[in-house]
């Protein structure tokens, strides 16, 4: 009987060496694991801080480019309105001119 236990007991003491391998094991696992959901996460938050930062410039480049082009029409719509008076301008010097080349002969 005593022989019995004893064999009970290596072979009990053999499973908590098993056990405690496997849990070892398993610890480094999670240990790895852990550490490379650190890592994933700052690469997710360094990311997104960088996605952050480039809609920002973009907002700030597109406002500057709306401004320009607000500047340009307004550039554009004066130039058309000195282009207009010009070509009045020209038509009554034309019918001036005629009326002079007229009068000339």
């Amino acid at each position: 009987r005593l022989t019995g236990q004893q064999q009970e007991i290596n072979n009990l003491i053999q499973g908590k060496i098993a056990v405690d391998e496997e849990n070892a094991r398993l610890k480094n696992e999670f240990s790895t694991l852990n550490q490379k959901f650190k890592d994933k996460s700052k690469e997710l938050k360094d990311t997104e801080e960088c996605a952050q930062k480039k809609e920002e410039q973009n907002r700030l480049v597109i406002k500057n480019l709306e401004e320009e082009n607000k500047g340009l029409n307004t550039c554009c719509a004066d130039l058309l309105n000195d282009l207009e008076k010009l070509r009045k301008q020209d038509a009554q010097w034309k019918t001036e001119k005629s009326g002079n080349d007229a009068r000339i002969k």
